[in-house]
């Protein structure tokens, strides 16, 4: 099953390095959160992702198509103009990267990787967002319960919109964005399992995370999947301070490899 990963959004303000850059490629640690993304799902043996691109999509390309001489030791030989390569350093990914646009919205972006999806289902997840859910309890609750959408929602973590769940966990009304922390709140984690059926609702103009789900959940085949760990966006400067620490101290929820 493929991760597909939305990485297009706008310029982030929260990193201390020169320049404007993706928000997943803020550094927590001396990574980026895009891989730290990526690492939680490969250690539940997810390695084949898809990368949604926009701004800046050529640092992300970058990135990957230096990984490998990055994260291992070389040798270069300037004189006859050799590199050589110690203590190979790798990951066992396949990574598709997609550039869907500067000003895409989030339902076009998914639209535009469609024929790279070949299963009956995939996995969606934004590339701002950690979290220590358990992919493989979630997986096995999507095919528990097959829908168009499974969402994995949690408490929110203060400026997140509201879903309004009932009894049985649909959603109960349309999802209005707002500030709300009440005790028994949940918010979209951003961390979705999308039946393949689901491009036949997207619209290029729509966000995915509220307009397209609100137009799906009239259908009741949007699920939610309560998840009480650790979740987190990296939005401010205080965000990214507070998950550096937590790498720092050896007490990162989310690494699980």
């Amino acid at each position: 099953m493929k991760v597909v990963i939305l990485a297009g959004g706008l310029p982030s303000n929260i990193s201390e390095e020169a320049g404007k850059i993706p928000k997943p490629m803020v550094k927590i640690g001396d990574r980026p959160v895009l891989w730290h993304i990526m690492k939680s799902y490969s250690g539940y043996g997810f390695n084949d992702f898809i990368i949604c691109t926009g701004y800046k999509a050529e640092l992300i390309k970058e990135y990957f198509l230096d990984y490998y001489i990055y994260s291992s030791d070389i040798t270069v030989d300037l004189q006859k103009n050799d590199i050589l390569i110690h203590n190979k350093v790798s990951e066992p990914w396949k990574v598709t990267v997609v550039d869907t646009g500067l000003n895409a919205a989030t339902g076009e972006r998914i639209r535009k990787i469609k024929n790279y999806i070949e299963d009956e289902a995939f996995i969606v997840c934004y590339g701002d967002c950690i979290t220590d859910l358990n992919i493989t309890d979630f997986l096995s609750a999507y095919h528990q319960s097959p829908h168009l959408v499974l969402m994995a929602v949690a408490r929110p973590s203060g400026r997140n919109a509201v879903l309004n769940l009932d009894s049985d966990g649909n959603l109960a009304s349309d999802i209005v964005l707002q500030n709300n922390c009440e005790a028994n709140a949940w918010v979209n984690t951003c961390h979705m399992i999308l039946s393949r059926e689901i491009f036949s609702y997207l619209a290029s103009y729509e966000s995915f995370e509220t307009a397209t789900i609100n137009r799906l959940r009239q259908t009741r085949r949007v699920a939610t999947y309560k998840h009480e760990g650790f979740w987190m966006p990296v939005e401010t400067m205080r965000d990214r301070l507070f998950l550096e620490e937590l790498w720092q101290q050896g007490h990162a929820p989310w690494k699980v490899w």
